[in-house]
């Protein structure tokens, strides 16, 4: 089913990744695109064909699609005026691949802050990397974007000043025995720093005016597609980050090993330069990558989101099984408690993957013999439920099972031993996870009994996703003193 905003968020997000034009240049072009659509579809041209057309009246000024590539409307349009590549494109690919590099770099001298300040023992101050750790690893990557979206520099320093501001307060913050809230500080850090990339990723948010009504529409980082784009970032990223991280591992015991075989010991200098180096350079090199092998990736995600939905719920199946077999077993265990949040919140970001996925998996069209749907539009077979959406539904519905047994032991054990930071965390945490989890079985249902549209579910958990780093941002601020910092 043809989606005009999607079309449009995608386009502009090729434009924007090619680097040799900037964030106005780019807001100047889709109001151009916006404006030649609605004439032409004023002239009664469909949506799709006036999609088509307008950016062909763009002609080259979109270098910037030589990644791009689905096999849809997007394919064709790409097709239209794809450039050879050029010696300037060479260029700015080698300038931004530098960029890369020495943002990888700074990574690394990032995490040497400690150290320099007199805090370089690793052992002893262990907290204390571990709080700043988010801080080493995601700085860099909001830079690149800053960089590579040429988003204007006005509204996207002060947004650049959380990074420094938020490592001032975790810092200045002072730790106690048993250290519960600095720990809850470095878990809940980089939900609130992805949120920020976000902003970096999508461009600012501008209200696009459409039609003779001027029904207001957000882009940039509010935009639902930016959003769903985002989380399938992220978790390709993180796909990255484990894999290269294996290769390093593996190349950091040969190293290792062949300094031994001549009677070095290379693990001092390893552990204090190879290792952080390359592990907060990770980042940066695969939110590069990604972007670099954004064709691949987008034709992987689908695949790994069926794989990983039925061994889930299996998983799922599993727990609910044990908890009926010892039911006392997830109030009393505590281990037990932690291991479904732990469980829960990989479910929760696997339905938003599959969920990216989805978009793409729904974007090619219907078979050309395909007769029309009795239904409407909104229940075309490409938008129809199919068997993942099936076991998606009843992994969240699962989900929401588990979490109802986690949240009563939650509460058993509140009423029992009283709050603690780590129970109030779990509390707030379980009872978001529920709201959400519930709202994404209903959308499900529906649209799987009721035939609605299943963008209904992406707007509603994209509009759901900020109340996470909110939340976040209330544990590593209020926690530490209304807990007397321990």
């Amino acid at each position: 089913m043809f989606e005009l905003e999607s079309q449009i968020s995608t386009w502009k997000r090729h434009i924007q990744a090619a680097g040799s034009i900037g964030y106005s240049d780019s807001e100047e072009l889709e109001s151009h695109l916006r404006d030649s659509i609605d004439e032409l579809s004023e002239q009664g041209v469909s949506e799709e064909e006036a999609f088509l057309l307008a950016v062909r009246r763009l002609g080259d000024t979109a270098v910037i699609h030589e990644e791009f590539a689905k096999l849809t409307t997007e394919d064709l349009w790409r097709s239209l005026f794809v450039p050879a590549d050029s010696p300037l494109t060479a260029r700015r690919n080698r300038i931004e691949l530098l960029i890369v590099l020495g943002l990888a770099v700074c990574a690394g001298l990032l995490s040497k802050i400690p150290a320099v300040l007199g805090f370089g023992d690793l052992e002893q101050y262990s907290l204390l990397y571990l709080k700043n750790a988010a801080l080493f690893a995601f700085t860099p990557i909001a830079v690149y974007f800053l960089y590579k979206r040429a988003l204007p520099l006005r509204s996207s320093i002060p947004v650049l000043s959380i990074f420094p501001f938020m490592a001032i307060l975790i810092n200045l913050y002072p730790s106690y025995e048993p250290h519960h809230t600095a720990i809850l500080t470095a878990v809940h850090l980089p939900i609130v720093l992805l949120s920020v990339l976000l902003y970096f990723y999508g461009g600012p948010s501008p209200l696009i005016r459409r039609g003779h009504q001027g029904a207001g529409t957000p882009a940039g980082w509010r935009s639902t597609n930016t959003r769903l784009n985002f989380v399938r970032f992220a978790g390709e990223s993180f796909i990255y980050v484990i894999l290269i991280g294996l290769g390093g591992l593996v190349l950091i015991f040969l190293t290792a090993g062949t300094f031994e075989l001549i009677g070095l010991d290379a693990f001092p200098f390893i552990t204090a330069w190879i290792a952080p180096f390359g592990f907060f350079g990770l980042f940066i090199m695969a939110a590069y990558l990604v972007g670099q092998k954004q064709s691949l990736i987008e034709s992987i995600a689908p695949v790994l989101a069926r794989i990983f939905t039925p061994l889930f719920l299996l998983v799922l199946l599993s727990l609910l099984t044990a908890f009926a077999l010892t039911p006392n077993q997830a109030y009393e265990n505590r281990s037990m408690l932690i291991w479904f949040d732990v469980i829960l919140a990989i479910v929760l970001g696997l339905a938003l993957y599959s969920m990216s996925a989805r978009e793409i998996d729904d974007s090619f069209p219907p078979a050309a013999d395909q007769s029309p749907d009795p239904l409407g539009p909104s229940r075309r077979r490409a938008d129809a439920p199919r068997l993942w959406d099936l076991l998606t539904c009843a992994l969240i519905l699962s989900a929401v099972l588990v979490d109802i047994i986690a949240l009563s032991g939650i509460i058993m054990r509140l009423s029992a031993y009283g709050f603690t930071p780590n129970r109030a965390a779990a509390l707030g945490e379980n009872i978001l996870l529920l709201i959400n989890l519930i709202l994404l079985s209903l959308g499900y249902l529906r649209y799987i009994l009721k035939g609605q549209p299943f963008r209904d579910i992406l707007v509603m958990q994209m509009r759901i996703l900020p109340i996470y780093p909110i939340w976040a941002l209330i544990v590593i601020m209020l926690f530490p003193p209304f807990f007397a910092f321990r």
